[in-house]
């Protein structure tokens, strides 16, 4: 296969000392900077384990990063950048995602023996879908030092290997202990391994850089591998780091005029919904984790999605701030839930094929009048959502407005009550419509769909943040904008420290 490709094509891989270190937005950066070069680009990861999935325009899973990246390399998302994605479970498991599809769930033992299975594919995979780029650059997953999954691996140096790319490994040096982490993890390759990395790079740095020349150079006296940059801390970039999408506050406190609260469930899908808060100016947005109880009051609480919607619904009741979250909608406080947490809202949960729990029916929140079945078939599409009932988002002019969106799904949500959704749900490539989705409260106080990203239209997002009648001093944001904006600083500083296309 590798024989047609295009003999001028560079192809090149990032890895890690560890997760967490950088590589997605490192690869997100070299991305953009070669399409703004002009060079047809596309990244790729063979394995990602993460549960912020995202949807391609046919329908099929791929992590967010990987979304991120067709983003900044300019093109459509394919299932083919992320052939392998795990959703983990907990308790060993994870459901594994092929070229966008649901394999099913597999423990350790499981997935090992199917890799055996993929591994032809992977290959076959990469060379069809770079066959026609100029640049490939492909992204590690965790450290490729763990020698005990060496013979195994599909994603690190084997992949580089097959991919005939040139690696670059890059360290955190946030962490502490960068040059120890460097050295560990390219002195414990065996040479084939070893040979795929040519450079090596820092990143997260912050500082006077002559401080580190002394290191840097004895880090090439003992592996013969030069550093190739150091790439300074990239600040608040509203850009989600590798795959736990960190949130960070839009506004200070005192220049806030809403303050909104994300529950952190343990298992945590599509922290992404909630990224343009972050830049939404007079928002003040923070994650709380269930075993902390939040200081003062906030106008909207966000139930958002997850992977074990019964587990983290049961871990919910028996924590502190279940209490806290009961006063907060007693005393009037707005909620909205996303797909898992808007599955939570349910009279009850229906898992008569133990899909997603071990429990065959749950007690729900009952704070919306409807019940929710899991079944093994997963939707897995982009949609349009036309809003139906405005009444909810503050007697707004909003009735008949459309946003885009995407369902990831088990769960089919059985409403008690005739009419009254707030969602007309239809495919975006055809108009076909796909059913009505979402309730409110009769207060409206209290709403929720089984549609992630619904807030980055920057109109709806103001309307939901803000109060009817408020007034923020702050000019609107336009998130797709800032965004892009982030992509082309991110190349520039990106490029700056690893200008990997610059290379002989």
């Amino acid at each position: 296969m590798a024989s047609v490709v295009n003999p001028k094509q560079k192809r090149f891989m990032v890895l890690g000392t560890g997760s967490g270190v950088g590589k997605s937005l490192i690869v997100a950066g070299l991305c953009r900077h070669a399409r703004n070069m002009g060079l047809s680009v596309g990244p790729f990861k063979a394995q990602n384990m993460s549960n912020n999935a995202a949807v391609v325009p046919n329908g099929g899973e791929i992590g967010r990063a990987q979304f991120l990246q067709a983003q900044a390399a300019g093109l459509p998302p394919d299932v083919r950048m992320n052939p392998i994605l795990l959703k983990p479970l907990g308790e060993g498991l994870s459901q594994v995602i092929f070229l966008g599809t649901p394999l099913g769930v597999y423990d350790i033992q499981g997935y090992r023996e199917l890799k055996k299975k993929l591994e032809p594919q992977i290959r076959e995979i990469f060379w069809e879908y770079a066959r026609d780029l100029d640049v490939v650059f492909l992204e590690g997953a965790g450290s490729p030092a763990e020698i005990n999954l060496l013979g195994e691996d599909l994603v690190n140096t084997r992949m580089a290997r097959w991919a005939d790319a040139r690696a670059i490994l890059v360290g955190d040096i946030e962490q502490g202990g960068v040059f120890a982490s460097l050295w560990g993890t390219w002195s414990l390759l065996p040479p084939e391994e070893r040979a795929v990395i040519h450079w090596m790079g820092i990143n997260k740095f912050r500082g006077d850089p002559t401080l580190l020349e002394s290191g840097l150079e004895e880090m090439k006296s003992r592996t013969g591998v030069p550093v190739l940059g150091v790439l300074n801390h990239l600040g608040a970039l509203p850009l989600p780091d590798e795959d736990s999408f960190r949130a960070q506050a839009g506004s200070t406190e005192e220049g806030a005029q809403a303050r909104v609260l994300v529950i952190e469930w343990p298992h945590l899908s599509n922290r992404s919904d909630f990224d343009p808060f972050r830049l939404e100016p007079g928002v003040h947005l923070e994650f709380a984790g269930m075993d902390r109880l939040p200081k003062g009051r906030y106008e909207t609480v966000f139930l958002p999605g997850t992977r074990q919607t019964v587990g983290d619904l049961e871990r919910f009741r028996r924590s502190p701030l279940f209490a806290w979250f009961l006063r907060h909608v007693e005393e009037g406080g707005r909620v909205v839930g996303i797909c898992g947490g808007y599955q939570m809202m349910a009279a009850d949960l229906m898992d008569p094929d133990r899909v997603e729990s071990g429990q065959s029916w749950t007690r729900g929140l009952g704070l919306l009048p409807f019940s929710v079945r899991f079944v093994q078939e997963k939707i897995s599409r982009n949609v349009r959502a036309r809003i139906n009932d405005h009444r909810v988002f503050g007697g707004s002019s909003l009735e008949g407005w459309e946003l885009s969106g995407y369902e990831i799904r088990h769960g089919r949500n059985l409403c008690h009550r005739e009419g009254g959704e707030i969602f007309d749900l239809r495919d975006p490539k055809n108009g076909e419509s796909l059913g009505k989705e979402g309730l409110r409260s009769e207060n409206g106080q209290v709403w929720g769909a089984p549609v992630h990203g619904l807030f980055e239209d920057d109109r709806f997002r103001r309307v939901v943040t803000f109060r009817s009648g408020s007034q923020s001093p702050f000019d609107p944001v336009r998130y797709s904008a800032a965004l892009e904006e982030s992509l082309d600083l991110l190349a520039a500083q990106v490029h700056g420290a690893f200008p990997l296309l610059h290379q002989p």
